[in-house]
């Protein structure tokens, strides 16, 4: 959840660059000619490229949902513009993206929590990079009725952080619809609490304003 790149030796693997890139960086592959590293960003459905001389991200570029493994391939276009049998990506890049904030601070600059939901169509792949939390503890990513979490909860998935208190959690459905209170839906809000779905506390995360 460090939304960053570390440069390290290959001798005594010390540190060289620490690199932001985006959200949820998660695959990466060096070009032929090793100027460039390319690192996809999951949460941000985008790809980044990095200069290898300056430890800098130079370009992003829009690709799609969920960017993960990447392979980059020298030369593969020959001659020609490489064009054939690509199409519009539709669908497969529409994507909505929120933000998790500490409780009773809504308009936060720092966030630790990043939602994207990726559309399918009628309904939405959730996946929230969740940072901040107690390290080893449960969980609920759920739907509230007001603003400030409060109100009666629609649990959408339960999870236990890891050691550094984050953890990657998804859920599906038409969430986006929901938290946007489209459609004349009635609006909830992302939110996140400790323990179990029948039984936890209070709000620690909201959904920024």
């Amino acid at each position: 959840a460090l939304n960053e790149v570390q440069v390290l030796r290959t001798d005594d693997f010390s540190k060289v660059a620490t690199i932001p890139v985006g959200k949820l960086p998660h695959g990466i592959w060096p070009s032929g000619d090793g100027t460039r590293v390319y690192v996809g960003l999951e949460n941000e459905d985008r790809l980044a490229a990095i200069d290898t001389l300056t430890n800098k991200v130079v370009a992003t570029v829009p690709i799609g949902q969920a960017a993960q493994a990447i392979n980059y391939v020298p030369n593969a276009v020959p001659e020609g513009a490489g064009m054939q049998g690509l199409q519009a990506l539709g669908v497969a890049g529409q994507a909505t993206h929120l933000t998790l904030v500490p409780a009773g601070k809504a308009k936060a600059k720092e966030a630790p929590t990043s939602v994207t939901l990726f559309d399918q169509g009628l309904t939405q792949v959730l996946q929230a990079s969740v940072s901040g939390l107690e390290p080893k503890q449960p969980y609920v990513l759920a739907l509230a009725q007001r603003a400030d979490g409060g109100g009666t909860l629609q649990p959408l998935a339960a999870f236990t952080t890891n050691p550094a208190g984050s953890a990657i959690v998804n859920a599906l459905g038409p969430i986006r619809q929901i938290v946007q209170g489209e459609d004349k839906v009635e609006r909830r809000y992302l939110v996140i609490v400790a323990g179990a779905p029948g039984k936890h506390g209070g709000p620690l995360q909201i959904q920024a304003h």
